[in-house]
């Protein structure tokens, strides 16, 4: 009987130290799983060009313009998953004849990130484009549950609403319903997909009166639910001028969050239409715009850029919506924007900003480009007047490239330049 006894104190014994055995290593490989799931997070907000580009649309489905976003080097594409298009029916979800299901597979498949914007309201609900019952949030939050279950594992960038500090929050916006609904769906996706990005607001605009609704979120703790701020920086004025704006939101980013907080530059395009805000932008200054803004976020540290708007929505001339994209409505007509932008990423293809070049001149930006391997790209323009600037060039063999792609001469051996420099950027390629 004691013989026995001894027995099973050994195997006890034994079993004990297996445990921790298989405890250690599990924790391990969930630890392992963690650092992986850091990784790629910190990957979507790469500063390797064109990691953080993108472009908004306006489609569902896999239609031609799939290839061309792709051919054009976009990165990321954002779009709205409208909850009143995928539940007509109440507790029926319907992503296949909506578009969602075949749009999503055409992105990945392209090795383009999907940012989902999950949006609007749904009058099964709610009366208006809000969401301020406790119906409504609960409906809003499984129909988050249904979207994030069916595409996650993709690194999806989930962007919760659209602007509600503007019209898209009925009657007004509100503080305290946007904050409560913010907490919840981020709860939701982390939930379902451990891969996602959660991002909020969608801020619009930058200016005084933006941020002091943005501090009131904060004040809600809503920065401990998220893991980016995304803002839309529209302006009827050149880019350069974000600069300030943009200062102004890290300190009060700050002031309530320690510690690394990305902000992201969800939506940001200029209207060739006539007296777009009276500030008439011509296809020339629209595809400057688009180049520079990309680089000036770059510039302060903003990773993830999204131009809007993919291609015109119409026609009209008059009409601002119908006239913020790069190709024209037939999609197979490209405007000046869409070959500038295909050439800064066809240049710039697995570089990373390296440093900005000091010419005496504020106004004038000279950015210099580095891909490991001893190869450099210098950007430059003004976004004042054209003038000449000095600029010493220590690569052996150079050549100059347009906006647009066209090479306008060659440079051989050390030089100390003497450079036209205007409001279109241009390239110095080391080769």
């Amino acid at each position: 009987m004691e013989k026995y006894k001894y027995l099973n104190k050994k195997s006890l014994t034994l079993m004990v130290i297996i445990l921790i055995i298989v405890s250690i290593f599990t924790l391990g490989i969930m630890k392992v799983k963690e650092v992986s799931l850091q990784a790629q997070k910190k990957n979507l907000f790469s500063d390797v060009v064109p990691k953080g580009l993108g472009v908004n649309i306006h489609f569902t489905g896999n239609p031609i313009d799939i290839d061309l976003i792709k051919d054009a080097g976009f990165k990321i594409v954002r779009q709205d998953i409208l909850w009143e298009n995928v539940e007509k029916e109440r507790g029926v979800y319907n992503f296949k004849s909506s578009g969602y299901d075949e749009l999503n597979t055409a992105l990945i498949q392209n090795d383009i990130r999907p940012y989902f914007i999950l949006d609007y309201s749904n009058k099964l609900y709610e009366k208006n484009q809000s969401i301020v019952t406790k119906k409504g949030q609960d409906a809003f939050v499984k129909y988050v549950k249904e979207v994030t279950t069916r595409y996650k594992g993709e690194g999806v960038i989930w962007e919760i609403w659209n602007e509600p500090n503007s019209g898209f929050w009925e009657p007004k916006p509100n503080i305290k319903e946007y904050s409560s609904l913010v907490k919840r769906v981020s709860k939701t996706i982390k939930d379902n997909d451990s891969t996602g990005i959660v991002v909020a607001p969608a801020l619009s605009k930058v200016n005084s009166e933006s941020l002091v609704w943005l501090e009131g979120i904060f004040k809600e703790g809503t920065l401990d639910y998220i893991d980016a701020v995304s803002v839309h920086p529209y302006r009827p004025e050149n880019p350069e001028t974000v600069l300030s704006d943009y200062q102004k939101l890290k300190s009060l980013i700050s002031k309530y969050k320690k510690g690394d907080v990305p902000i992201l530059a969800g939506e940001w395009g200029y209207s060739t239409a006539e007296k777009w805000k009276n500030f008439n932008v011509t296809e020339q200054q629209q595809a400057e715009y688009l180049v520079r803004m990309f680089l000036i976020n770059l510039l302060s540290d903003v990773p993830v850029s999204v131009w809007y708007d993919w291609k015109n929505d119409g026609d009209d001339p008059l009409n601002s919506e119908h006239n913020f994209g790069i190709r024209e409505q037939d999609v197979n007509i490209p405007k000046q924007s869409y070959i500038a932008i295909n050439t800064l990423t066809y240049n710039l293809s697995n570089f990373k900003l390296n440093r900005r070049i000091n010419v005496g001149n504020q106004n004038d930006y000279i950015l210099e480009f580095t891909n490991g391997k001893e190869k450099k790209v210098i950007v430059y323009w003004t976004s004042k007047e054209k003038h000449n600037i000095n600029l010493t060039i220590k690569s052996k063999k150079n050549k100059i490239v347009t906006m647009y792609g066209k090479e306008v001469s060659k440079i051989n051996g050390d030089n100390d330049l003497n450079l036209e420099i205007s409001n279109e950027p241009t390239y110095i390629i080391s080769e």
